[in-house]
């Protein structure tokens, strides 16, 4: 009873965006690993560290005088 009534609700909530029925789609799993050995890679890493340093540049001030 309750998978019908659920059934009902998710229609109505897709039927104000013009969807009747909606579609099953397949489940994608990721694939993709990164390699950071790469200069891709490398350049992935160094503006991250740059990026972690911008955001808490206070917290490793007080790091460092520790």
């Amino acid at each position: 009873m309750s998978n019908s009534l659920s059934a009902n609700t998710m229609e109505n909530k897709l039927a104000k965006y013009g969807v009747t029925e909606p579609v099953k789609r397949p489940k994608i799993k990721p694939v993709k690993k990164l390699d950071l050995d790469t200069p891709e890679g490398k350049l992935i890493v160094l503006s991250e560290a740059k990026r972690m340093m911008q955001i808490h540049k206070n917290t490793f001030k007080r790091l460092a005088c520790l």
